[in-house]
């Protein structure tokens, strides 16, 4: 059985401009998809068309330039992937919000019920509210 060694090394001039390139990539696709999507409210019916294609266009473009072509161009096509999937896993909850009905804290509820905020900080609230609706307030 062969064993194997974990070295350390300086890193080569190959793997620091592989490095450099990706780098730019993540950072390209960071600067665009931030710029989109901030934009994207003031642009009225057309900004769920640019929030969701950038969103989804610029990894695509990414993934299938990383896939085919080789070098440096690869290497900035793969950050290029890699940041706009950052951003993707970034954006994605809050902009699925609204399509999951994801109701803010204190907002009222279907037939006329405050929800109250979770956590700690509300918590003798809702021991208040509970103590109120089983008849035990004084």
């Amino acid at each position: 059985m062969a064993q194997e060694a974990i070295a350390f090394a300086a890193p080569g001039a190959e793997e620091m401009t592989r490095l450099a390139a990706g780098v730019g990539g993540g950072l390209v696709a960071g600067v665009v998809e931030g710029v989109v999507v901030k934009m994207a409210p003031e642009m009225g019916a057309a900004a769920p068309i640019l929030r969701w294609g950038t969103l989804l266009g610029v990894p695509a473009l990414g993934v299938g330039g990383a896939l085919f072509t080789r070098g440096l161009l690869g290497d900035l096509f793969t950050g290029l992937a890699i940041g706009g999937l950052g951003v993707i896993g970034y954006t994605l909850p809050e902009m699925l919000a609204p399509i999951t009905e994801r109701r803010a804290p204190g907002q009222i509820a279907a037939g006329g019920v405050k929800q109250l905020p979770p956590g700690i900080a509300s918590a003798p609230a809702r021991a208040q509210m509970a103590a109120k609706a089983a008849g035990l307030e004084f």
